[in-house]
């Protein structure tokens, strides 16, 4: 199950954090079909000195997920993220960036400290 980090200047309200949040977890949960309880994601928000994105980026999405995934997945799970984000804020899709962070299978510990294996979604 991927792990996600929102991250973005607290000049933006607590609710459109929170929106953000919602967000993106309907469209992780809905690309890698996981069930409604599969959330892993935190949302940081900084003082605006603390925060900055190159130009015009406003938002920074990781997302923390076992490596094997091909090249149309992820440019699917890139375009519905922002198209979603796009069409139910007020941020563009140019000012959101997303890093995909993959790790072999071998590099999670689930369900008490066993490694996980490949039916890990």
């Amino acid at each position: 199950m991927p792990v996600i980090t929102i991250e973005m200047g607290n000049k933006w309200k607590i609710e459109t954090a929170i929106t953000i949040k919602n967000i993106v977890m309907d469209v992780v949960r809905t690309s890698f079909g996981l069930k409604s309880t599969d959330r892993n994601i935190k949302v940081i928000r900084y003082d605006q000195d603390l925060f900055e994105l190159k130009d015009p980026y406003e938002i920074y999405i990781e997302i923390l997920m076992r490596s094997g995934r091909s090249a149309e997945f992820k440019q699917q799970l890139y375009s519905s993220i922002v198209s979603a984000i796009n069409d139910k804020t007020l941020f563009k899709k140019e000012h959101i960036l997303i890093v995909l962070n993959e790790q072999p299978v071998e590099n999670w510990a689930i369900k008490g400290g066993y490694m996980a294996d490949d039916t890990l979604p």
